[in-house]
């Protein structure tokens, strides 16, 4: 019979208690056969305020099948930054699905903590931006003028800074460093002294903040996808862009099946680029419920080709996907390219924007980006119509501070996951964030891309293994090395 248990047989609280814990029901299905603990913590909304109202984090506690669990839990970083790992809505029952079954490993010796990050979710007050998702979803017969679509971002970002703000929401409080304390709250909330922190993609960077700042606190860290302090992702969209193409081409040139059906996969690439950038096409993409219309230019081609190489399951299938376009057949390309769109319904936006503002887009030196997209031409064009600077121009948020981008150095056994074809965090930075983790560990996995353990059966493995023991065997997983396989015509 599934079961809610008391807090106090989790971990011993401990005398006075930083963090407030309420117990509450939980928002999903507990299956039979196992017990989760669900409620809120309440952290202040400005930590340098004694008196600072509070914000209220969903939290639920996935429990261990042993009958005297670890005291030590593992802590769930989700990234985004903005996602919740719960989803929303409908999703939700399918999400914790999956959740009760990755963590089964993990949870044969100890609890498994998730929680929705201030603004996100189910947190209170969220930051969600439906002004955003509404014009989003306005469909017509031809794509808007640039400076349509401009007008209209603007208009909504604005209105949703305001309805914020008038609701008493400061937005300069959300950062990377509030994060980490969040996260450290919600800890002591539970009563657990130390933890193990198993993070994704911006996840990541909130893990490292927390080793920087209570790193005395942290048994374990699993970081996947690993985004350092130090690197700053506005500086390198051109090079990132270039590096998984390149990574495509020299794979596919490399095998023999590939190379046969799809010769000269890059100069071709490259002229439907050229292409597309002197004359964009517009296509209607997607079925009746998710019709859009787009145009297709040069810059969107290399985001669509990014898109599907971010997720490993779709990287086989990339070089057909350029093939058929570069013959003048879009379908497959226009399916995976973004909309020019702000907003997603699945990341709280004003958190978003709040982060990404305050870390990436004001921080971020223009020289160095002009000279990225310089070096690694075209692909600099991905990011000729991003709209984060037009938005950072009018969304309140903090200012950082330059210590926060010096990287973390750390003693704790770090187990460092990447995908050789993430366009978002790549191996390199795993390599970066390494070098000042002394007893850290670094596998790169050859034919994954973003969020190996999504994928890779073994990263999961090698993430509960490293958990248990600090450690894995030399030879774990021992199939990371190889390519993947790619599709033929």
């Amino acid at each position: 019979m599934a079961a809610v248990m008391a807090v106090g047989t989790l971990w011993s609280l401990p005398a006075a208690a930083e963090a407030r814990f309420t117990p509450g029901p939980c928002w999903f299905t507990v299956p039979d056969g196992e017990a989760a603990l669900c409620g809120t913590v309440a952290v202040p909304e400005r930590r340098d305020r004694p008196n600072s109202r509070s914000l209220r984090l969903p939290v639920a506690v996935l429990l261990s099948t042993a009958r005297q669990p670890a005291p030590d839990p593992v802590l769930f970083l989700e990234g985004g930054p903005g996602a919740s790992p719960f989803g929303s809505g409908e999703a939700t029952e399918e999400r914790m699905e999956v959740w009760w079954e990755l963590s089964a490993p993990f949870r044969r010796t100890r609890n498994m903590i998730l929680f929705d990050p201030r603004g996100v979710g189910r947190s209170e007050p969220d930051t969600d931006c439906p002004e955003l998702d509404a014009v989003g979803a306005t469909r017509g017969t031809k794509p808007l003028t640039r400076e349509q679509r401009m007008a209209a971002e603007r208009a909504a970002v604005g209105a949703c800074a305001a309805r914020l703000e008038a609701a008493g929401l400061d937005t300069t409080q959300f950062s990377t460093p509030v994060a980490a304390e969040d996260a450290l709250d919600i800890v002591t909330a539970l009563g657990a002294q130390r933890v193990n922190l198993f993070a994704v993609s911006y996840g990541t960077r909130v893990g490292l903040e927390i080793l920087r700042r209570q790193g005395g606190r942290v048994r374990t860290a699993v970081f996947d996808s690993v985004y350092p302090p130090d690197v700053n992702a506005q500086e390198e969209t051109a090079w990132l862009a270039q590096r998984a193409y390149r990574r495509l081409f020299d794979d596919c040139a490399a095998n023999r099946t590939c190379r046969s059906a799809f010769p000269d996969l890059e100069k071709r690439f490259l002229g439907l680029v050229e292409r597309l950038d002197r004359n964009p096409v517009d296509l209607v993409a997607g079925d009746h419920e998710t019709r859009r219309v787009l145009r297709l230019t040069g810059g969107a081609a290399i985001a669509a080709g990014l898109e599907a190489m971010a997720v490993s399951e779709a990287v086989p299938a990339v070089p057909i996907m350029i093939d058929r376009a570069a013959r003048g057949q879009y379908a497959a390309l226009a399916e995976w390219a973004p909309t020019n769109w702000l907003g997603d319904p699945e990341i709280a936006d004003g958190l978003a924007f709040s982060v990404e503002c305050r870390e990436s887009v004001n921080t971020a030196d223009p020289l160095k980006r002009a000279d990225t997209a310089r070096r690694h031409s075209p692909y600099g064009l991905v990011a000729v119509d991003d709209p984060g600077q037009r938005v950072c121009r009018v969304w309140p948020t903090g200012h950082q501070e330059p210590a926060e981008r010096l990287p973390v150095a750390s003693p704790v056994p770090a187990l460092l996951l990447s995908g050789a074809y993430d366009p978002v965090t790549p191996p390199e930075w795993g390599d970066r964030a390494a070098a000042t983790l002394p007893r850290s560990r670094h596998l790169v996995f050859r034919a994954a891309s973003h969020i190996v353990t999504s994928s890779e059966d073994c990263a999961m493995a090698a993430a509960v293994t490293f958990v248990e023991q600090e450690s894995v065997p030399a030879t774990v997983c021992p199939g990371a090395a190889k390519p993947p396989l790619f599709e033929g015509p």
